[in-house]
């Protein structure tokens, strides 16, 4: 009996991985207590009250149909490199589910963006990114995601300029 329970959530199990957990099982399989990582969790509260806080209907929409966006990241060049290296291997091994939406390999940066839709309201992104400093980031992002808003958001981000 436990044989077939352990083959059925073996089985089972990368079915339900979503983009949500990806930093929950990084973190669990990849991260080494020596190679710290920062770990943001922005979950449907915050970003409900994100999207109370803005002027801009557009972001105000796309904060009211996310369900939660994580960030990880590290500045160490060294743990960057290897951490990217883990999360490709990670997403390639585990989330077979997501298929690879934009691949990006300039000079000293390293972009991958893998999405799973499950239907119109509900879709997964994981993007991760190694850049020219040698910076590791990773997001996840799960919700209705609007991807118009979200290069606003990211745009916006970018100049410095403060969220809602």
């Amino acid at each position: 009996m436990r044989i077939i329970i352990v083959m059925l959530f073996s089985v089972l199990l990368p079915a339900t991985l979503s983009a949500d957990n990806f930093v929950s099982v990084f973190m669990d399989r990849c991260v080494e207590e020596e190679r710290a990582l920062n770990n943001v969790n922005i979950g449907k509260t915050m970003l409900d009250k994100m999207a109370a806080n803005t002027d801009d209907e557009e972001l105000k929409t796309a904060f009211k149909e996310l369900n939660s966006i994580r960030i990880v990241s590290t500045d160490n060049v060294e743990d960057s490199k290897y951490y990217f290296k883990k999360a490709n291997e990670l997403i390639k091994e585990s989330f077979g589910d997501y298929e690879e939406a934009v691949s990006v390999n300039e000079m000293d940066s390293k972009i991958s963006v893998w999405i799973k839709r499950q239907h119109e309201e509900k879709q997964d992104l994981i993007l991760i990114s190694l850049d020219g400093d040698g910076k590791l980031t990773i997001i996840t992002v799960s919700g209705k995601i609007d991807f118009n808003s979200l290069s606003k958001l990211s745009g916006s981000l970018r100049n410095g300029q403060q969220l809602p």
